[in-house]
């Protein structure tokens, strides 16, 4: 359906109380703006505070809207915000910031020096499932690990990660409802009597947060549990303040409007609508539920086009206090990504209505803006601060809109895509047959005063490679500077990552390109200007041959060279770096750059041993870069299983690589997996 005839068939089926969707429709096309594509005088980003009915009347619209449009109307909409977002910064154990600003990331593996904690998701066993689990193990001398004791967690909840907070004395550790977990089986009255089908919620509709106190000798004691309706998007510890960020789309489907109901029929249906039902809800220790905000808490916006039917909540809690106190403020209108900086959250919203079955195989109308939200840490508060616009969106990979903000010294680095169509990373891969999109760069900063984020700058990135124009897939920010791979660089061919010089605001420039290719999946920045590259080794036909490792100088942007490479494991061989949300464990010391991280390492095919054939290893790969000298090698590896022929799934369910991580303190290497954590000491 062309845009103007979806804006026409929405604007005729409106009533006077749909002046929202038309609005999101007719001012679609973007704004006048000053130059650098800033939103103009009125700011038409810029949050609205909810004044009493203004939430159910944005959701009346967004059912109507859908309902027009043939969907569903009152379906529970799966959130549309990005993925969790990446670690803003990668941090030494001392505290220390490689590049940027220090920020507190939950984890699965965690120390304070004297103690070691291990929060330990659930994994099949022979007799049935272990449950989930959080450890803690005093730390000897030599670096040995004894077990203190362990809490066992709610089975129905999977553990995404935990805090250790009030100078050591307390847990926080924030799991998802496993939507698999109680699933009940349904008999279809057509059916066969034995005839059944397996009924499963869209996606996890609660989080938990349970407190523990911790003591040196004692197991982990529980104090309090808090459950809230919705989905965890990101989280942050700051002094002994959690904040947390969570989407939920109401269940209203008693209202009974279904696809294609006309205007009238809309508004009878959901004449008894009320913000009660709109707003989640908690529950702490099992008493009664309780509204996580009020509709005074909340913010709309207008112009938001997206028909998810969706709150974002950003919530404050007080771990020092016995009763958990909190505060919230939330946001009406889907979500396209979000990113947590380090005392800020920003959510990206779009000016428009995308067309297709999915995000990978989208088409965005001619001129998208995409609108900006930047909301504050505060001690208890979070206050919302300013919107702004840049031109475009962010994008057909879900996977990556989130790595496409980041903040740096309080300005706002935002990658968006300028084409109606383009090209996507996400299976299939078929659709790079669509065209390259042209990608800009836009600076944005907080002006402090009108709750604007003002354009700085905008570069506009348009790389030409040996395939001709290539679309950009990932920019690695890493402080002053960004690297800029395309889809075409992680193929087998030796593609060129570009590098950008953000070290003026005002003034950002494509500085050089990097000879990359092939190193460029994910990339992490050392001290010294070093840069850490991590790659396939795709030879083979496009089957991946091994993690390949390289290490490059990168003090001159224009002419960055490589030093030294290494290659981790034969073919199949995957580690957590392979993900979004790359996880890694950076120890430096006198110029020693020490790195851990999860990886499944298996063997060349001449080095496979006899029966049972050993393939391989799984634990902490572990790897050492000498600033001074610019070299980089590999360590012995923390084993935790080995890899055999004819392995049974339950084992690969207990060693899920996913659940593992790695841990250096001193000396000492430890990797958290399979329900235990195993220990190497030196190399």
């Amino acid at each position: 359906m062309a845009y103007k005839e979806l804006a026409r068939r929405v604007a005729g089926a409106s009533p006077a109380w749909l002046a929202v969707a038309a609005t999101a429709l007719a001012t679609g096309c973007g704004g006048s703006g000053p130059e650098g594509g800033g939103p103009g005088p009125s700011n038409e980003a810029r949050l609205q505070a909810a004044r009493p009915g203004d939430l159910v009347a944005y959701f009346k619209a967004r059912i109507a809207q859908r309902a027009a449009l043939g969907f569903s109307a009152t379906a529970i909409t799966v959130p549309t915000v990005g993925a969790l977002s990446a670690a803003g910064s990668v941090v030494t154990n001392t505290g220390t910031p490689l590049v940027g600003d220090v920020v507190e990331e939950d984890g699965l593996l965690k120390s304070n020096g004297k103690m070691v904690y291990g929060l330990h998701r659930g994994y099949p066993t022979g007799a049935g499932r272990e449950p989930p689990r959080l450890s803690a193990m005093a730390r000897a001398a030599d670096g040995s690990l004894g077990s203190v004791g362990r809490a066992t967690l709610d089975a129905q909840f999977i553990p995404h990660g935990f805090y250790v907070a009030v100078g050591g004395t307390r847990a926080a550790v924030l799991s998802q409802q496993d939507p698999y977990a109680g699933r009940q089986p349904v008999v279809a009255a057509a059916e066969a009597p034995d005839a059944a089908t397996t009924v499963l919620p869209e996606y996890s509709r609660t989080l938990s947060l349970d407190v523990f106190t911790l003591g040196k000798d004692s197991a982990p004691e529980p104090v309090k549990r808090m459950r809230i309706d919705g989905l965890l998007v990101g989280s942050r510890l700051i002094g002994n303040t959690l904040y947390l960020v969570s989407t939920w789309s109401p269940d209203l489907t008693r209202f009974n409007v279904p696809a294609g109901a006309s205007a009238s029929a809309v508004e009878a249906a959901l004449k008894d609508l009320t913000a009660a039902a709109l707003i989640p809800t908690l529950r702490v220790d099992g008493g009664a539920p309780q509204p996580l905000v009020t509709e005074g808490d909340c913010l709309v916006q207008p112009g938001n086009a997206s028909l998810a039917l969706q709150l974002t909540s950003i919530t404050a809690i007080d771990l020092t206090s016995s009763g958990l106190a909190r505060t919230s403020r939330c946001f009406a209108g889907g979500s396209e990504a979000l990113h947590m900086g380090a005392r800020s959250v920003y959510v990206a919203s779009s000016r428009q209505y995308r067309m297709g079955g999915d995000v990978a195989s989208a088409a965005f109308p001619a001129a998208s803006r995409t609108d900006i939200h930047k909301f504050s840490f505060r001690g208890s508060q979070v206050d919302y601060d300013a919107s702004g616009s840049v031109d475009g969106h962010l994008g057909w990979d879900l996977r990556r809109m989130p790595s496409r903000l980041n903040e740096y010294q309080n300005d706002l680095r935002v990658l968006t895509f300028t084409g109606t169509v383009g090209q996507s990373g996400m299976p299939p891969v078929s659709i790079q047959a669509q065209p390259a999109s042209p990608a800009l760069l836009t600076v944005l900063r907080d002006s402090g005063s009108d709750s604007r984020l003002g354009v700085q700058a905008r570069l506009p990135i348009k790389l030409r490679t040996s395939r001709g124009d290539q679309q950009v897939d990932v920019v690695h920010f890493a402080g002053v500077r960004a690297y800029a791979t395309t889809l075409a660089t992680n193929s087998a061919t030796a593609e060129p990552v570009w590098v950008l010089d953000l070290a003026s605001a005002a003034a950002p420039s494509l500085a050089g390109e990097l000879a990359a290719g092939g190193f460029a999946d994910q990339m992490f920045p050392l001290p010294g200007g070093l840069l850490l590259g991590v790659g396939r080794d795709s030879a083979q036909g496009g089957v991946a041959d091994g993690i390949q490792l390289a290490l490059f100088d990168v003090r001159n942007a224009a002419q960055g060279r490589l030093l030294a490479t290494q290659k981790l494991g034969g073919r199949g061989s995957i580690t957590t770096l392979d993900g979004v949300r790359p996880v890694l464990d950076v120890l430096s010391v006198d110029g020693l750059v020490r790195i851990a991280f999860p990886a499944r390492v298996y063997m060349a095919p001449t080095m496979i041993g006899t029966p049972p054939p050993l393939r391989g290893y799984q634990g902490a790969a572990r790897l050492e870069v000498n600033t001074r000298n610019g070299t980089l090698g590999l360590r012995s590896m923390v084993v935790s299983t080995p890899l055999l022929d004819g392995d049974s799934p339950e084992l690969y369910g207990r060693f899920d690589i996913a659940s593992e991580r790695s841990l250096q303190v001193d000396n000492a290497a430890y990797q958290l997996s399979g329900g235990l954590v195993f220990t190497k000491m030196g190399d």
